[in-house]
Parts: C-alpha cells; sequence; structure tokens
C-alpha cells in the first residue's frame, strides 16, 4: 500500500511512487516559434483583420513521454484554429522522423483570436508560405522534445476554479425576436447579449469549473512541464491588429510565479477543453473596464493559485501506461439548398461595388451571403473528422475537431472511463462549432451556418459516443 509523506511548501514536494527499476518514464518538452511576419491575415473575426504588431510570440508547444515501450506527444499551437490538412501533414512527419504513429500523436489550437489563419475562416485567408511554414514548426516542436528526453516523473490532478467561466448563450424572453443573418427570426438563444439586456432570462446552459493540471518533472525535481485544461474558449482584450497568444501562455507564466520556480527550461502549455459556448464575460453585472491585456492578467490570476494548490497535492509517479487511439468518423454537412444560394447571391448583389470587387464585406448578411455560396459551391455533403483518445497512465484525454459546446466535455467526463478526464477541443482538425442538439433548436450564432458552423445537428452525441469508444479501447 503507497504511503503518504508530508508536503512540504514547494509545489515541486510531491508525493511520489517509486516503480521497479525495470521501468522508468522519460520526458522531453520543446518550443517552436510560429509568429507570423506582419501583415498576416488574423483569424478570430468576420472581417480580415492584418497583423501591424506583435505583442507576444506564437508557439507550437510539444510534450513527449516514452516509457520504453511506447511514445505519445501533445503538441498545443497558439492557433485560432487549425485544419486537419496541416495536422496530418505534421503528423506525417512526426512519424517518419520520431516514429510516433498519429493515433499518439495530439495536435490542438489553443483559440487565440489574435493569431494568423490557418485556414480560411470568414474572410480571414491563411498565407500559403505561413501553412507550409506552420505544419514544419509543428513537427520541429515534436524532434526538439523528443531531443530533451530524460528521465522523469509525471502526476495530475484537477481543481475547481467557476470565477473566470459563464455561459455565453442566453435564454431570451418568449417573443422577443433575435435578429439574425438569414432573416428567420426564430432563435431562442443569444451569444453575448450585452450588458443589462432586459430581454434575457437567463445562461442557456452551464460551465465546466474543472481546472486540469499535469505536472512532468525530473528526477532532479525541476518541472520538465505543466499542462493545464480548462473550458475558457479565450479571454481576448488584445489591441487590434496585434499578434498574441492571448491568456494561455500568461497562465504558465503567472503560476510559476506565484510557485517561486525559474521559468528557465520549464515548458507550460494550457489546453482548451469543450468551451465553445463558453467566455469571461458576465453579462449579469455592470461591465468594468479593463486596460489592453488586463482581463488576461486579471484571469490568469484567479487561476494560478487553485493550480497551485492542486501541483503540491500531485502524487508523482515513475512510470504510467501510455497509448493513443484514433478513428475517423463521417458526419453530415448541412449544406445550403439551391434556394438559399441564389437568396444568397441576392443579397450580396446588394452590397457596395468596392465591397464585391474585393469579396470583403462589413455587413453581417453579406458576411453570412458569402459564407453560404462557398458552402454551395466547395463543401461535400459529408465529411470525415478525426476523433482520439490518449491514455497517460490513469488520466485519459479525449478529443473534440472543432469549438464543442462545454456539454460534450461534461458528458464524456460523467461515463468515468478513466478517474481522470480532460477533454482537448480543436483537436486534429477544425470542424466549425458543434452545438448539442438542444443548442441547435435553440438557435444562435454558433448554429448559424458558415465555414464556422456547418456539421449535421446529431453531430454532438455522435462525437461523444465516438470520444467514449476511443477512451475504452485504451482503458
Amino acid at each position: 500500500m503507497l504511503t503518504r509523506r508530508a508536503l512540504i511548501a514547494a509545489p515541486l514536494a510531491a508525493r511520489s511512487i517509486r516503480a521497479s527499476d525495470a521501468r522508468r518514464l522519460h520526458a522531453g518538452a520543446a518550443t517552436a516559434n510560429v509568429t507570423p511576419a506582419l501583415g498576416a491575415s488574423l483569424a478570430g473575426g468576420m472581417t480580415n483583420n492584418v497583423a501591424k504588431d506583435v505583442h507576444d510570440e506564437l508557439h507550437a508547444k510539444a510534450l513527449v513521454l516514452d516509457n520504453g515501450t511506447a511514445r505519445v506527444a501533445i503538441i498545443l499551437v497558439d492557433s485560432c484554429a487549425i485544419p486537419r490538412e496541416i495536422i496530418d501533414s505534421a503528423k506525417a512527419r512526426i512519424a517518419a522522423e520520431t516514429q510516433i504513429p498519429a493515433s499518439h500523436t495530439l495536435v490542438a489550437a489553443t483559440h487565440s483570436h489574435s493569431a494568423p489563419a490557418a485556414t480560411h475562416l470568414f474572410q480571414s485567408k491563411p498565407d500559403p508560405k505561413y501553412i507550409d511554414f506552420l505544419t514544419h514548426r509543428i513537427a520541429d516542436s515534436a524532434r526538439l522534445a523528443i531531443a530533451r528526453l530524460r528521465p522523469a516523473q509525471i502526476g495530475w490532478g484537477v481543481g475547481h476554479e467557476p470565477r473566470a467561466l459563464f455561459n455565453r448563450r442566453w435564454h431570451t424572453k418568449p417573443g422577443y425576436v433575435n435578429d439574425d443573418p438569414f432573416g428567420k427570426g426564430t432563435d431562442t438563444a443569444r451569444m453575448n447579449p450585452g450588458y443589462g439586456n432586459p430581454n434575457v432570462i437567463k445562461p442557456a446552459g452551464p460551465i465546466d469549473p474543472d481546472l486540469g493540471l499535469l505536472v512532468v518533472q525530473g528526477t532532479d525535481g525541476r518541472p520538465i512541464a505543466l499542462m493545464g485544461n480548462y473550458a475558457l474558449h479565450y479571454v481576448g482584450g488584445v489591441g487590434g491588429g496585434t499578434i498574441s497568444a492571448d491568456y494561455f501562455p500568461v497562465w504558465g507564466q503567472t503560476l510559476l510565479r506565484v510557485a517561486g520556480v525559474s521559468a528557465h527550461g520549464v515548458v507550460t502549455m494550457m489546453s482548451n477543453a469543450c468551451s465553445g459556448n463558453i467566455n469571461g464575460v458576465d453579462y449579469s453585472k455592470p461591465p468594468e473596464k479593463q486596460p489592453p491585456y488586463g482581463q488576461i492578467e486579471r484571469t490568469c490570476a484567479l487561476l494560478a493559485p487553485e493550480c497551485l494548490r492542486v501541483w503540491r497535492g500531485i502524487q508523482l509517479q515513475d512510470w504510467v501506461e501510455l497509448a493513443g487511439s484514433i478513428e475517423d468518423l463521417d458526419l453530415g454537412v448541412r449544406l445550403p439548398s439551391a434556394a438559399d444560394v441564389e437568396q444568397a447571391k441576392k443579397w450580396l448583389d446588394e452590397a457596395p461595388g468596392k465591397e464585391r470587387a474585393a469579396d470583403h464585406y462589413t455587413n453581417r448578411r453579406h458576411i453570412y451571403a458569402r459564407e453560404t455560396v462557398i458552402l454551395g459551391r466547395e463543401y461535400p455533403k459529408t465529411k470525415k473528422v478525426a476523433v482520439q483518445g490518449l491514455r497517460i497512465g490513469a488520466l485519459g484525454i479525449p478529443t473534440f475537431p472543432g469549438e464543442a459546446f462545454t456539454e460534450l466535455g461534461l458528458a464524456v467526463k460523467k461515463e468515468k472511463v478513466f478517474p481522470t478526464v480532460m477533454p482537448v477541443e480543436l483537436a486534429n482538425s477544425y470542424n466549425g462549432y458543434i452545438p448539442t442538439v438542444e443548442g441547435h433548436q435553440q438557435g444562435g450564432y454558433e448554429t448559424w451556418r458558415a465555414k464556422s458552423s456547418y456539421l449535421e445537428v446529431e453531430a454532438a452525441p455522435k462525437l461523444v459516443a465516438a470520444a467514449l469508444r476511443r477512451l475504452r479501447a485504451i482503458a
């Protein structure tokens, strides 16, 4: 039976389980800079926003674990969304150069809204040169992490921090007509309704307050990597036209600072749990004015103490089982009808000639009309999406290929396939928002048909079932 020993103040004095000398975990972590040149198209808005400044550099951050019989890699990229083509190409390079199979490599975007476009999102288009650069740098991060493999210990825990989370979708009062870009007026839920809106009733869904932490440290007691897991879409409050990784790296910097641990040689990485309908804005209270990046600092100041508490209680292990499993799932696409496309073209004909010539629109109806024409012209009837499960000892990591509503992560956790589950969204592909079936019935921005929301209405339960299959296959 394992015995407990007293914890001292420093988080690195976490408890340790000795494995047999024949088994030893090795771990390596590294970063690769993925910051684009100025002038890059930034994702995260409906209109094209061009990078004019860099507040903080962007990175692909990799953690590689090797237990002697298997390897897994987790790579988190400071990006809004990364399409499957880039990820599959990067995974192929990783497999060829490191022998880590695609099933054991998880690549996910963080969802910074101030990072360059890696896929065509609304009117932001990726630079082909940047796509090639990003692909190589994702693979580079894994190679660099492998070059840093050394004996290590690992552990994880989950804390609780609800104060930074709010469901951004609100039920509106019966009879109130919510506007939408298609002129239907049938939505009963509204995203980001504004402060003090008299026409809203209550949030239209839950939050997931779990705050996960994975700790990897060397046998010298120094941390190698810290990976968080939290269901917060992003924070924002970044200056316009400015490249920034948002709150994701600031979380790690803040945690190390409050822990009194030097950041030298430590890779911190925050994964996005299911948060497609979550943000950090409380519309039930009057707004609080924040300077640029102020809300990011405030959010990280909330999360760091709870992460530190979890860190101090983590039980470290010298060896753990490692496994991965992945499957392709065929999902339907909500294609526009021929009548929808014709109506969209008529709306575009009403746009100013200058906007039509530039194929860049400012009116929301015209923006969504453009989306309708593109979907009708370019999208197939079905899409293959990737769903993955990773095992790190008694920790299960299921993935979702887009901006999944928080209910999806909660549904997977409820089944308790593993004692601890940390879902990761925007992983292995980008297939837009993944609302619940009920969310589709309510309508609202996340359901409006576009390149950012096109999967079939029943996608959510199918993806939850697939995620559970992948976890059970490796449990």
